[in-house]
Parts: C-alpha cells; structure tokens; sequence
C-alpha cells in the first residue's frame, strides 16, 4: 500500500471512529446530576459557581466550598467617614453587564457612578489614576447602560 492511501485509509477510520463517537454522544441518556461537588476557592469566582451550580441542581446535591483565606478573595470593603467603598480586586465596571444580572439577581443595590474619576493612594502619591478617555462612543454606552 502506497503511502498516499495509507494516509488516506488512516483518515478515514480516524473520522468513521470520530463519527461513531459523536453518534453515541448524541444518542446517551441524559446523565444524573452528581452527588457531591467541591469548589476549591471562596473568592468570586468560587462563590459564585456555588451560587450557579445550586440554582441547577437544587438541593440534591452537596456542595462543599474551601477556601484557606479569608472568604471573598480579593473582594474587599473599606469604610471611609461612613460609607461602604469596593477596593478589591478590580472596579465594577458600568459597563460589566454580568456583574449588573448578578446584582439585580440577587437583590443587591447599587450606587451610581459620581462621574469622577478614581484614583488610589498609597499615602504618598497617586499609584493608578483612571482616565476619562472611551474607547466607545456615547450612544453605545448609553444604549449597554439601559439593557439591564
């Protein structure tokens, strides 16, 4: 045999055994839902698959969450002269359409954006100064702003 129709001939049952397999995928039963599920971090990635997952699978199933920190991650809540500000890991984007379901989600209030910019001090200089430049325009930004 020809090293052409070897390479053919290989091809072939490659994708004759790829069909078979796709076949049987789509013909399986539907699985049953897992007993036991472990998530490895309390962070918001961690927390929120526990949240998902537990909306899919109801109480039937056991979630166990582990987290060697400080549940949260790098969510953090700082109190400056009264009022609650985010300082974790990253801004909650206007734009971010699914932290806003999540929030809506989760009956969870937000507070408007004062239309300044944010800055962080270290207590001796400014070490992130966010910009007032958009990448988008206007009209898509007020057309994202009002979808949820």
């Amino acid at each position: 045999m020809g090293r052409f129709a070897a390479t053919l001939v290989g091809s072939l049952f490659g994708l004759g055994l790829l069909l078979c397999g796709l076949g049987r995928l789509a013909s399986a039963e539907p699985r049953a839902p897992p007993e036991k599920i472990a998530i490895v971090g309390a962070g918001i990635g961690g927390t929120s698959s526990a949240y998902y997952l537990r909306k899919k699978f109801g109480k039937d199933v056991k979630i166990d969450v582990f987290e060697r920190e400080e549940i949260g991650g790098r969510l953090a809540t700082l109190k400056v002269q009264g009022h609650d500000y985010e300082a974790g890991g990253s801004v909650i984007h206007p734009l971010n359409l699914h932290m806003k379901r999540f929030v809506k989600e989760l009956g969870l209030s937000s507070v408007p954006a004062s239309g300044g910019l944010v800055g962080v001090y270290n207590g001796k200089s400014l070490v992130f100064e966010e910009s007032s430049w958009f990448i988008i325009n206007d009209d898509l930004y007020e057309k994202l702003k009002t979808e949820l």
